[in-house]
């Protein structure tokens, strides 16, 4: 580990979304008191549990964020991701150098991120919606383990 800070500090708010708390005790578990390998996280198979999950690294030039995996998700609320893609094509333009900014210095920093976005328009409809950014060991260096929930759609 590259940092100080021990996997088992970060703790997610009260009232995180019961898969977030899921997936974050699912990471702690795989970390075993470090950061877990990316490996360890079979999308295909966590995105039945995790309907919007994401593996996110950096490309080969270190300068974009790039999707590496993510669960085919019938509806993201956002742009579907493209594998092997720069993540900007897909955040929109209002949130994405907040949401840069948050995936490099997981990445980095390696100290998972979790954020709440109250309410913004997706396909005529405004949704409220929690994300977690988890840091792991990928076989090219840090990723990010990225999952994101619906909390409320009106």
């Amino acid at each position: 580990m590259n940092t100080h800070f021990a996997p088992s500090e970060f703790r997610l708010p009260s009232d995180a979304h019961p898969r977030i708390e899921a997936l974050h005790a699912l990471w702690l578990d795989k970390g075993e008191g470090d950061l877990p390998a990316s490996s360890q996280f079979d999308l295909a198979v966590l995105s039945a549990q995790y309907p919007l999950l994401a593996r996110i690294g950096m490309d080969a030039s270190g300068k974009n964020l790039m999707w590496l995996d993510f669960a085919n998700a019938v509806q993201w609320p956002f742009k579907a991701p493209v594998k092997n893609r720069p993540l900007i094509e897909s955040v929109p333009l209002s949130s994405i150098k907040r949401v840069v900014a948050v995936f490099k210095q997981t990445l980095t920093g390696q100290v998972p991120d979790y954020h709440e976005t109250t309410c913004w328009m997706v396909g005529g409809h405004f949704v409220s919606v929690v994300r977690l950014a988890l840091p792991v060991r990928g076989e090219a260096g840090p990723e990010v383990i990225a999952s994101w929930e619906i909390i409320e759609q009106v």
